[in-house]
């Protein structure tokens, strides 16, 4: 096909794309948006439908059938998703959604404060998609926690994009698909409550406008809406990513500030002070009653004594976005650089946005606060990322909190924001097209060029074409007029690096239809004594609290320090336990040895048979099928049920 059939074909899709009927269609959907936004939610939610991983427990325990999968893969790298989260959403409806569970680790665990699952709580109005888990089944309460966030980001991104950047429509959705299905958002959706602070951070500053811009008693409803949205950020807890984030839309909100500002919240200060009161009662209340676990996880050696000051990168870090659009396809765990889910940001085509700044503030002479700001922040970021700061520094701005690769994500949102207030402002000065072309192809190839120092033997010629290829493209297309076929093809190119990330699932038979699994629920349901999975990895560790049973070595989220010492009496262990700790253990007639695996959240314990009781372990739940040869006098292991290589044994003491 030559280049003048090529063009012939654009020109034809673009005259049908810019035809009266698609705009009433378009100008339909767009004014509809809410509307189609909950239907589908309502349908996902009647059909099962989610993005979970947990069909990797039908590999694990080889069911494979039971994977209802109608689209893309379950991804093994995202652990934290189907071996802590969904586990320990589904614990809860053994609780009666209580705040405190005896199933998780199998001792008493805060649920609300720690991976924030679904309790009857006031506070729970501030994690919005867990109420689901409170009225449906594990399998609709899964859909909507999954999709109730991504319609929310996506209809609060556009309302940000077209209120605080103000672009216009077509732009708007394409800055709302690029934070929803950004590589960041998807390969972290479930966990960290990455779609939370997203969200509630944008719906603070919008409400904050829409407050200070509405006269009449509407704007109580913008204000209390803010305040909730504040609730929602608050409750993300995660500071690695709240901090910077927080500086973001910190600086987006007093771009927003008109001058009188101080003078209207005089005139509502006691709405302001009773909604305040309001707000805070219900936080308050669960960090009370949650004070016992917050001392324990803050005198841990991970995360507790965590104490961040900058400068492990270099500055070209902010070019590694190249290789979002590989990491859908690609396992980078040997590539000599960061695995998929850390290599996962927003594609901010860095360091366009700076360029735009530049250009507007210097070239056309127009100078925008957000712009400066934005541009600001990103270099203070940067030089977090390169720079040790000092630790009162660090702790002033709080970024004391705030992992490396954390702030170099919130570096590309902080760009991916200028690049598209950059396109509002520049609006007929764009570049010629052979000025585009020229800096979409400097782009791409620093960005490539960047990825290639940073692994150079596993960025090869073909990975170095293809994000070279992508990059270029996109960024001409951005900073092109913004036709409706350009952007229908820079939306296209977005969902194919963040909507190809996650599986597509019908329901969760792959966990509740599995044998062993509806063993463990039986015996469960009769006896509440201590399971132990035993397990030379820890795939498998959560399964069980996922049927009622409660779990020593279920993902210890803070340590339950008592029972450790039974086995560890010297302490001299004491550093590896103490700890968020994903715990490995394997049953071995040697004597009890705790194991280094050099890495900050496991912790491999080879338990000699003897100390069973000290665990009061009643249950093993393992992959091993000959654990009866460790009976002894005093401890008789017997196993009740085998299944495609798992196995359940009881554990019986002699009186």
């Amino acid at each position: 096909m030559n280049l003048k059939r090529i063009q012939k074909i654009l020109s034809s899709a673009e005259k049908f794309l810019s035809s009266r009927q698609i705009d009433s269609l378009a100008e339909n959907f767009f004014r509809l948006r809410y509307a189609i936004g909950a239907a589908f939610l309502l349908l996902c939610v009647l059909l099962e439908v989610h993005g979970s991983s947990i069909g990797m427990y039908g590999k694990f325990l080889d069911h494979p059938e039971l994977q209802s999968i109608i689209f893309g893969v379950p991804r093994q790298i995202r652990s934290d998703e189907y071996i802590v989260f969904t586990p320990f959403a589904f614990a809860q409806y053994f609780t009666g959604f209580s705040m405190i569970s005896d199933i998780v680790r199998g001792a008493a665990t805060n649920m609300f404060m720690t991976y924030g699952q679904a309790v009857w709580h006031p506070a729970i109005i501030f994690r919005p998609a867990q109420i689901g888990y409170l009225f449906l089944d594990q399998g609709s309460g899964l859909a909507f926690f999954w999709v109730s966030r991504m319609v929310v980001l996506m209809l609060v991104s556009i309302e940000f994009a077209r209120k605080i950047l103000q672009v216009n429509r077509p732009l708007a959705v394409l800055y709302a698909l690029m934070v929803t299905f950004s590589p960041l958002a998807q390969w972290w959706w479930s966990v960290n409550s990455i779609a939370e602070i997203l969200a509630a951070g944008q719906g603070v500053v919008l409400c904050w406008k829409f407050y200070l811009a509405t006269e009449s008693k509407r704007r109580f409803l913008y204000a209390a809406a803010g305040l909730w949205c504040a609730g929602v950020y608050i409750f993300g807890i995660y500071p690695a990513w709240q901090v910077p984030f927080g500086w973001t839309f910190l600086l987006c909100l007093i771009a927003v500030t008109s001058k009188g500002a101080l003078k209207i919240l005089r005139r509502d200060k006691i709405f302001w002070l009773v909604g305040l009161t309001v707000m805070l009662a219900p936080i308050a209340h669960a960090l009370y009653v949650s004070r016992d676990m917050i001392a324990i996880q803050m005198a841990t050696d991970y995360p507790g004594q965590r104490f961040e000051t900058g400068g492990h990168w270099s500055p070209i870090i902010m070019l590694y976005y190249g290789m979002d659009c590989l990491i859908p396809f690609l396992d980078t765990w040997h590539s000599g650089g960061l695995n998929n889910l850390e290599f996962a940001t927003f594609f901010s085509m860095a360091p366009l946005g700076w360029l735009m700044f530049f250009w507007l503030t210097f070239e056309l002479k127009q100078r925008d606060f957000l712009m400066t700001a934005l541009f600001g922040l990103s270099v203070f970021l940067l030089i977090w990322e390169t720079v040790d700061f000092p630790p009162l520094v660090a702790k002033v701005t709080l970024m004391s909190n705030v992992i490396a690769n954390r702030a170099r994500t919130v570096i590309d949102f902080a760009q991916m924001l200028m690049v598209f207030r950059g396109l509002s402002l520049m609006k007929n000065s764009q570049p010629t097209f052979i000025a585009r072309l020229v800096l979409a192809a400097i782009i791409a190839l620093m960005s490539a060029a960047a990825l290639k120092m940073m692994m150079p033997a596993w960025f090869g010629v073909k990975k170095f074409i293809a994000v070279t290829g992508f990059v270029s493209l996109s960024t001409f297309l951005i900073i092109s007029p913004m036709s409706r076929l350009r952007a229908i093809a820079l939306a296209l190119m977005m969902l194919f690096m963040g909507a190809t990330v996650n599986p597509i699932n019908l329901g969760v038979d792959v966990v509740f239809k599995m044998p062993v699994g509806q063993k463990i629920a039986a015996i469960a349901r009769d006896d509440k004594g201590l399971w132990m999975v035993e397990n030379d990895g820890v795939w498998i560790n959560d399964f069980p609290i996922m049927f009622g049973a409660p779990t020593i070595n279920s993902v210890n989220v803070y340590p339950v320090l008592d029972r450790w010492k039974k086995i560890d009496p010297d302490g001299k262990n004491f550093t590896r336990y103490n700890r968020y700790a994903n715990i490995i253990m394997t049953l071995t007639a040697a004597p009890t040895e705790f194991i280094d695996m050099g890495l900050l959240d496991h912790c491999k314990i080879n338990l000699n048979v003897n100390d069973l009781p000290k665990l009061d372990v009643r249950y093993i739940l393992s992959r091993n099928g000959d654990l009866e040869k460790f009976s002894t006098g005093a401890i008789k292991i017997r196993k009740l049920f085998d299944d495609a290589g798992s196995f359940i044994y009881s554990v019986d003491y002699a009186s």
